[in-house]
């Protein structure tokens, strides 16, 4: 008896002993430089483990929070999926067309009203959103997706890493900003309808300027080819890896896949020739920060 006590205890004094070392590893220098307090500090969940995993962020729907997709390309700002059909209150508006972002069809949408939704203490009134069958959009199921248009005027930090979020109301202090460490970069607002909100910034390909399209929501990233006979969301069938220049900082593109129709946003000052997603952020071991106060786009390699 005493052993088996002696072992349970060892054995509890190794996981915190792991436990300790893998938080020490975390960097958490990043909070400091763009001047998050702790309370502006939120765990980030993700749909599934590993690399092919997309984040999600807790939203209250009428009484009860539900778990959405952190998803930079939803430009509608918010949707639901028919997981929810019996779990919250709204009131059926009627029905809309669902479009790929290249306008093609892709399905049919239930317009609603629903009375408030809360976001990281942000409450909006009367949110007129759609819901559609999760199986338009996923493999497997999920609640729906909330975008960027709830979060104008902030600074949003993604840390896949440390699986934190932070979302401050402060502009950053960029004469304080080490540029040794950041790539800092304009973030382009296309004029197309439902595309204002994405996010699009320019990087060096093979010596050219063209458009990188960041989209949290996928856990595939594209490169556009014209030539290609694949789709997006199509399965793949070959995987590159193609190198990029994020400002001074390079990288390689993992397991990405060529596909002929990455949509072409109007406003944008070169081809939209990759879509950026969170496979890549995850394999590059990024931090992510969208400055929406200024319109900039943030890098860091932990």
């Amino acid at each position: 008896m005493q052993l088996r006590t002696s072992l349970l205890i060892v054995g509890v004094l190794c996981i915190m002993l792991l436990t300790t070392s893998c938080d020490f590893l975390i960097d958490n220098s990043w909070i400091d430089d763009f001047g998050y307090t702790d309370d502006q500090i939120h765990r980030l969940t993700f749909n599934w483990p590993g690399k092919r995993s997309v984040p999600e962020v807790p939203v209250r729907i009428g009484e009860n929070t539900h778990k959405l997709l952190f998803d930079t390309g939803c430009g509608v700002g918010i949707f639901l999926t028919d997981v929810l059909d019996n779990q919250i209150d709204y009131t059926l508006l009627g029905q809309s067309e669902a479009l790929n972002r290249d306008g093609s069809h892709r399905g049919w949408n239930r317009e609603l009203l629903i009375e408030e939704i809360e976001v990281f203490n942000e409450r909006y009134k009367n949110v007129r959103t759609t819901m559609s069958d999760w199986n338009m959009f996923s493999s497997e199921e999920f609640n729906g997706a909330i975008g960027l248009a709830y979060f104008q005027l902030k600074v949003i930090t993604l840390d896949y890493q440390g699986k934190r979020i932070a979302i401050s109301d402060n502009p950053i202090d960029y004469t304080k900003l080490d540029l040794e460490k950041y790539i800092v970069l304009p973030l382009y607002r296309s004029t197309s309808m439902n595309q204002e909100h994405l996010p699009f910034f320019v990087v060096d390909y093979d010596g050219a300027p063209v458009v990188v399209y960041m989209d949290t929501g996928k856990n595939y990233s594209y490169v556009w080819n014209p030539e290609s006979k694949l789709s997006i969301g199509e399965k793949p069938d070959r995987y590159f890896d193609i190198p990029i220049k994020i400002g001074n900082m390079e990288i390689t593109l993992q397991d990405i896949v060529e596909v002929s129709n990455i949509a072409q946003a109007e406003g944008l000052p070169y081809p939209t020739v990759f879509e950026m997603n969170s496979d890549q952020i995850w394999k590059n071991n990024l931090l992510v920060t969208f400055d929406l106060i200024e319109h900039k786009i943030i890098f860091r390699k932990l």
